[in-house]
């Protein structure tokens, strides 16, 4: 899954000329890449380890990478 994510932003950072500032994934794809980390629980460890904000959501079939201008917020789900 690291080496996937490399990929995709190496080729951002290629296409665009700047870094992506987000990863886009579900939470099959977050489990997945928490295993590969020395404490899986902890999810600050996750996005240190990218360098990017996650945006996680059922929808997205294969992780992306973008770059949002907008400041991160904490989604609240009713």
């Amino acid at each position: 899954m690291l080496s996937f994510i490399y990929d995709i932003s190496q080729r951002f950072e290629h296409e665009f000329g700047y870094s992506p500032n987000t990863l886009h994934m579900n939470y099959a794809h977050l489990e997945c890449l928490k295993q590969s980390l020395e404490n899986p629980n902890d999810f600050n460890a996750v996005t240190d380890l990218l360098g990017m904000e996650l945006v996680i959501s059922q929808d997205t079939v294969h992780p992306t990478v973008g770059w949002l201008q907008v400041p991160w917020q904490q989604a609240i789900c009713a």
